[in-house]
């Protein structure tokens, strides 16, 4: 299969955009979302809904997710990116391992929270993933703060994939006391 194969995690929500464009540059994008219902709305702004594939599944739930993605790579074919908002680690290991056994090269954007910057649990990756971190920091104007909106962390993290860097920042994290509370 020739076709191109992209997986988000958490790709009905805050990373909606993020998987509209994917969708754009990939040929199919399998989307792991909590509710029907926001993967509906998500089928509602794709240019090609066909090219959406909505993977129900609770990623706690590590056999599942591992039988759930296999038949997505069955149907669409080995994932070549992958981008990943999940604060459970299990389950992005288990999704690496998964990839990898059918796929020798391909790039994971790990996104995460600020505080992730500073203190993170390590995550053990196969060699033929190509792991990249996106941070969602916050931004910082004079004294006040706030954080990211939607758009801004989708765009931030669209950027972050053009650029295919190994550490990207969307935001600031710095000073890290001024962040909102």
């Amino acid at each position: 299969m020739n076709e191109k194969h992209a997986l988000v995690i958490g790709g009905t929500g805050m990373l909606a955009k993020v998987t509209l464009w994917l969708a754009d540059n990939h040929a199919n994008v399998s989307v792991i979302g909590r509710t029907q219902k926001k993967h509906r709305d998500l089928i509602e702004k794709a240019s090609d809904p066909a090219q959406l594939n909505n993977i129900a599944v609770d990623y706690y739930d590590l056999g599942a997710l591992e039988t759930k993605l296999k038949q997505a790579m069955d149907r669409y074919g080995p994932i070549t990116v992958a981008v990943c908002w999940s604060p459970f680690y299990p389950a992005v290991e288990r999704i690496c391992q998964v990839i990898s056994e059918r796929t020798d090269n391909w790039q994971l954007y790990h996104v995460k929270g600020s505080r992730r910057y500073f203190e993170d649990e390590p995550l053990s990756v196969p060699a033929s993933c190509q792991y990249r971190s996106i941070y969602l920091g916050f931004v910082l104007t004079g004294n006040l703060s706030r954080w990211l909106t939607h758009d801004e962390i989708a765009g931030g993290i669209i950027e972050g994939v053009k650029k295919d860097e190994a550490r990207v920042v969307v935001g600031t994290i710095h000073p890290y006391e001024n962040r909102p509370r």
